[in-house]
């Protein structure tokens, strides 16, 4: 038999890993909720100083160095890598590890997607809220804190890409903490801006708005995008990973909404996971978009949203990638000055 070439064997050990993918998550998460991530942070140390147990430490401690998450010393002694103290340690500004409870939390469910591919239907009629309801109160600002350092990192592309210094008020609909309606206001000193989602999302929201020092010109409105009109007055409206969460009558029901409220003039502007136009990925979006047909969303194109848009009254739709995770649609609402 003929030896594979080298991008053969490359696709081989690919193969494997996704074949390992449910192991990865599940140990990730281990490390997340025992602490490892912040003894790691605060050592170096023994596999006995970590409270490893014995039998598993090798292993575990060999596949954190093989993913860049741990580092040995000349001493044998292990310590957490910058990319772990920046994105796993809970207490950085940039902890990501909260998207790891969702994998953890949701295994079993996980393990009928099978079921969810073949029928083209989600698990349950409740959707998203299928995803939150196994979460205590721990748990639940656990994931809110990891989607708020997913929401910084993409505000910081968002603002390199589209120009927000001529708005003067962003309405952020389901803004949660406000990862991105805060980045923004930041980066433009004389932007205002509104939150609006639930209820259970203020305390976060208004924790990290105080944090930041920005009351004078954020503020948090509880309601619900179904039920509850937007706030009125703004002329920029961003939906940041929301569409994504639903079928396409509820993007309709989420848009019209939009456009009711923003004034006349004024734009959209739509970031989240977006399938590529020939459907060759990217990695990101074609992964989160399994967990969407789920779930009961939809990963979309850049040109289905820019559809989305037009059918909902706004006109002008302009897209752009942002980075490898995220891209951008924005259009205008007919109306105002020219």
């Amino acid at each position: 038999m003929a030896v594979l070439s080298d991008e053969l064997e490359a696709a081989r050990l690919r193969i494997y890993a996704l074949q390992d993918g449910a192991i990865r998550a599940q140990t990730l998460a281990f490390c997340l909720r025992s602490g490892l991530f912040e003894r790691l942070a605060a050592g170096p140390g023994t596999s006995e100083e970590l409270g490893l147990a014995p039998r598993v430490a090798p292993t575990l401690l060999a596949f954190l160095a093989s993913q860049g998450l741990a580092e040995q010393d000349e001493q044998g002694r292990f310590r957490a890598t910058p990319a772990t103290e920046q994105f796993l340690v809970r207490s950085s500004p940039r902890f990501a590890g909260g998207r790891a409870l969702l994998f953890q939390g949701f295994h079993e469910q996980i393990g009928r997607l099978g079921e969810a591919l073949a029928s083209g239907e989600p698990l349950g009629d409740a959707g998203q809220a299928d995803m939150f309801g196994s979460f205590d109160v721990d748990d639940q600002r656990w994931f809110a804190e990891g989607m708020l350092a997913n929401a910084i990192a993409g505000a910081e592309r968002l603002r390199c890409d589209v120009d927000f210094s001529g708005f003067r008020r962003l309405l952020d609909v389901g803004g949660s903490s406000g990862g991105y309606s805060l980045a923004l206001l930041e980066a433009h000193p004389a932007l205002e801006a509104t939150i609006f989602d639930l209820p259970a999302v203020r305390p976060l929201a208004e924790e990290r708005i105080a944090q930041r020092e920005l009351g004078a010109r954020c503020r948090f409105v509880a309601g619900s995008f179904f039920d509850d009109r937007l706030p009125a007055g703004h002329d920029v409206v961003l939906l940041a990973n929301i569409l994504h969460d639903w079928e396409t009558q509820e993007c309709r029901r989420i848009l019209a909404r939009c456009h009711e409220a923003v004034e006349p003039g004024g734009t959209i502007v739509v970031v989240e996971p977006m399938l590529a136009e020939d459907l060759s990925g990217p990695d990101h979006a074609s992964v989160s978009g399994l967990t969407m047909a789920l779930l009961g969303g939809e990963n979309r194109t850049q040109s289905r949203i820019g559809e989305l848009l037009e059918e909902a009254g706004f006109e002008g739709a302009w897209r752009s990638p942002l980075g490898e995770q995220n891209s951008v649609v924005t259009a205008r609402k007919p109306g105002g000055r020219s």
